[in-house]
C-alpha cells in the first residue's frame, strides 16, 4: 500500500474509534439492534441533520427597578415650560457669576500667601504682583563715562 492509501485507512480507522461505538464487535443484520449502523454514524455527520442546541434566555426582570422604586423615581412635572425657565435662570446666575468682574482681576485669582524673603530681610514681590505692579523708578546719576572702563564700571540693573 502507498502512504497515501495508509493515511486514509489510519483516518478512517480513527473515526471509527472516536465515535459511540463502546464495544468493537460484528455488525447484526437485525433492526432492533442498539448499535448504530455505518449510515447512521456517518449521517449524524453529515450538518444537514444537526440540530441548533436550546438555548433559554435570561430573565431581566430580576435587574429591573420594582414598583416601590418606580413610583419614587417617577416625580410629577410642572410642564415643559416651566422646566425651560428654570433651566434657564440657573444657567444665567451661573454665567454672571463666571463672569463677574470683582473675580476677573488677576490680583485675586490666587489667594494672598507670605512672600519668600531675601537674606537682607525685604519681602519680594510675587510674581502677580511684580507683573502688574509699577516698575520701580530708575535714579538717574549725572556721570560722565570717558573710557571703556568707566563704561565696565557701572553698577548693572536689577531687572
Amino acid at each position: 500500500m502507498n502512504q497515501a492509501t495508509t493515511r486514509i485507512a489510519a483516518g478512517v480507522i480513527a473515526i471509527l474509534l472516536a465515535s459511540n461505538l463502546s464495544d468493537a464487535h460484528a455488525q447484526s443484520t437485525a433492526s432492533g439492534s442498539t448499535t448504530p449502523t455505518m449510515g447512521q454514524f456517518f449521517s449524524n455527520l453529515n450538518p444537514m441533520n444537526w440540530q441548533m442546541p436550546q438555548m433559554k434566555m435570561p430573565d431581566f426582570r430580576s435587574m429591573l427597578p420594582g414598583q416601590e422604586e418606580k413610583t419614587r423615581i417617577i416625580q410629577k412635572k410642572d410642564g415643559l415650560m416651566n422646566d425651560v425657565k428654570t433651566t434657564a435662570s440657573n444657567s444665567w446666575q451661573k454665567t454672571k457669576e463666571v463672569l463677574d468682574p470683582k473675580k476677573l482681576n488677576p490680583m485675586n485669582l490666587f489667594p494672598a500667601s507670605p512672600t519668600p524673603t531675601t537674606t537682607s530681610g525685604t519681602q519680594q514681590p510675587g510674581f502677580f504682583s511684580s507683573l502688574f505692579a509699577p516698575g520701580k523708578p530708575v535714579q538717574q546719576e549725572p556721570q560722565e563715562i570717558a573710557t571703556v572702563g568707566d563704561f565696565l564700571a557701572q553698577p548693572k540693573l536689577d531687572r
